[in-house]
């Protein structure tokens, strides 16, 4: 380590000679430049939300008077005069009665320290050790500490833990309810003409990371129609009865409503015949065959008048799978029983022995269940193609209410323009309270930095586990990382590792922040750590003005000023207000008056 005897890294030093007991001090204040300082880092640095360092003092031999005692405080100087003061340390000579440390006349001696002190988003200062002395024993003329000395060790504090993305402040009171913060959002956002630019979902700016919800659209849907005629043992015949049923009425009211109507298309009819398994086997696929043909003539003329219907006749002899869901969904006493032999027995012909055996229990089946398969069977399906995409995206943007929260949420994602989308994802909020509604309104309202009207956009979609990891995320922006390590624990989405890292970041655990990121906030979390190289590499392939500011920072600390300039004036141009974050950037102090 050095001492710091440089003009750069000595900014001040201020030797106040004591009026009298020159006994003690005369010689110690002669001699005061040959007391070495070293701080560690030389830079001081942001760790958390601390600066943190070491310093180390050491007086040379044949320098301490031994009834001397000093008092050395470090001190932060913001350039504002704001001042920061550390725990000061005592030091005392060899013939001095106490408890603090003693540092030898004849050898001399050193003591070390670890200080640190609260961060304030200033960086630009200078730490002091401001040394104190009095007299020890029968001294009267310096009963009292008074100053010594004054030394600079360290100058300016290297923040830029404070760059990473989605790291920021707790939010100023600004007056305004939720409901008024996230309107005057929304309609802020409405007006802009960007794009929202997304990969695979995820929006990622200086405000950190945060996933739209995907949501799944069937421009189409199916609706399904079902009757049937039943009929008596061994017959094929359709009995009166049997066509004045309610759903044989319903089924035709389903066709007449449906077919030609605008958008609909209806499907062929399917009569389906069957028989009870009871019986030969080759009489009963006759049979199906029967009913189905007969049942398909009754319904027909039931649908007389109806143009365009088309039928499908198909027969499917002995329904085995009707008769054990039946007996499933019954209660007769023995159905455990009847399941059993249906398990044990494949073949059609032993299956019904096997029940005609067991007299009671088929006498059963005869009366509940069998009758119940005897029939034709009837479905037909409607299908609405639905709207096209541009009759869709004109009427969300028109603010037609008449739209479901599906059509809405699927119109948004038929417009980059974030404006559109903002309006659109607000139009199904407030229509439908929908919560994934909210959590994708509060991504756009991200994209245009209205974070407060963000934050209460992503409150209303905290339920869904798709959603903490953007509340995690604007909690982190707004200053609140304890609730945004709740919310972010057990999401696994890719937003979520980008805020753990974030996380880390602010808590200046570094290397943990380097398991989680990619890109801009993994260069941060490589200079942090003191890795240029891997900063380098991180911040590979990234855009952006943001992005020229870490190379500019990188090639300073490379030693190249010239390449750090010409980025730096890049950064600059793209993005205004990062100069005034360069002039407060303690790596740039030796070229910022050349931008």
């Amino acid at each position: 380590m050095k001492r710091f005897a440089t003009v750069a890294l000595v900014l001040s030093m201020v030797a106040t000679m004591l009026v009298g007991c020159s006994e003690c001090y005369e010689k110690m204040q002669k001699k005061q430049d040959q007391i070495q300082f070293t701080c560690t880092p030389d830079l001081l640095t942001l760790k958390g939300s601390t600066v943190e360092a070491d310093l180390t003092v050491t007086f040379p031999e044949m320098y301490f008077n031994t009834e001397a005692i000093l008092k050395i405080t470090p001190v932060f100087v913001y350039n504002d005069g704001e001042e920061i003061a550390c725990a000061p340390k005592f030091l005392q000579g060899e013939r001095v009665t106490g408890n603090y440390t003693q540092i030898s006349r004849f050898d001399g001696g050193s003591y070390s320290q670890h200080i640190s002190f609260p961060f304030k988003k200033g960086v630009v200062g200078s730490l002091e050790l401001r040394i104190e002395s009095k007299c020890f024993d029968d001294c009267k003329e310096t009963p009292d500490f008074v100053p010594f000395a004054t030394y600079a060790v360290a100058s300016g504090i290297a923040a830029h833990q404070t760059m990473a993305h989605g790291i920021g402040d707790e939010l100023e009171e600004d007056g305004l309810t939720d409901a008024q913060a996230l309107a005057e959002g929304v309609n802020r956002t409405k007006n802009s003409a960007e794009e929202l630019v997304l990969e695979d979902n995820i929006l990622e700016n200086e405000e950190g990371t945060y996933e739209l919800i995907e949501t799944s659209f069937e421009r189409s849907s199916t609706t399904m129609a079902e009757a049937e005629i039943k009929y008596a043992i061994s017959s094929s015949e359709v009995r009166k009865q049997q066509l004045s049923q309610e759903q044989i009425a319903l089924f035709k009211d389903f066709i007449a409503a449906n077919q030609g109507a605008e958008r609909i298309s209806v499907g062929n009819v399917y009569a389906s015949g069957y028989a009870s398994p009871d019986g030969s086997e080759k009489f009963n696929n006759t049979l199906s065959e029967k009913r189905s043909e007969s049942g398909a003539k009754a319904m027909k003329k039931e649908l007389k008048g109806i143009e365009g219907v088309n039928f499908e006749i198909a027969a499917y002899g002995e329904d085995w799978d009707g008769f054990v869901k039946l007996v499933e969904q019954s209660d007769i006493k023995d159905k455990d029983l009847i399941l059993n032999v249906l398990r044990l027995y494949t073949s059609a012909v032993d299956r019904e022995t096997e029940i005609k055996n067991m007299a009671e229990v088929f006498q059963v089946l005869a009366e509940e269940i069998l009758p119940e398969l005897r029939r034709t069977r009837f479905a037909v399906q409607a299908t609405y193609a639905g709207l096209n995409d541009e009759e869709i995206l004109a009427a969300a943007k028109a603010g037609d209410t008449s739209l479901d929260n599906e059509h809405m949420l699927y119109a948004a994602t038929l417009t980059n323009n974030l404006g559109e989308k903002t309006a659109i994802y607000a139009l199904a909020a407030e229509t439908y309270g929908d919560p994934v509604a909210y959590n994708n309104l509060g991504v756009c309202l991200v994209a245009n930095h209205e974070v407060r009207a963000a934050k209460v956009a992503f409150e209303k979609a905290s339920e869904l586990p798709e959603a903490a990891a953007n509340v995690a995320a604007i909690s982190l922006n707004t200053g609140d990382p304890d609730r945004a390590k709740r919310y972010v624990e057990n999401s696994t989405s890719k937003a979520a590792e980008a805020t753990r890292g974030a996380i880390a970041i602010n808590d200046g655990e570094y290397q943990e922040a380097k398991e989680h990121l990619a890109g801009y906030n993994l260069a941060i979390a490589e200079l942090c750590d003191n890795n240029v190289e891997g900063a380098r590499e991180a911040i590979k392939g990234v855009k952006g003005a943001d992005a020229d500011y870490v190379r500019a920072l990188i090639s300073m600390k490379e030693g190249d000023a010239s390449e750090a300039t010409a980025l730096l004036k890049q950064a600059i141009k793209a993005k205004p207000e990062l100069k005034e974050v360069a002039q407060n950037d303690v790596t740039f102090y030796e070229i910022i008056n050349n931008i």
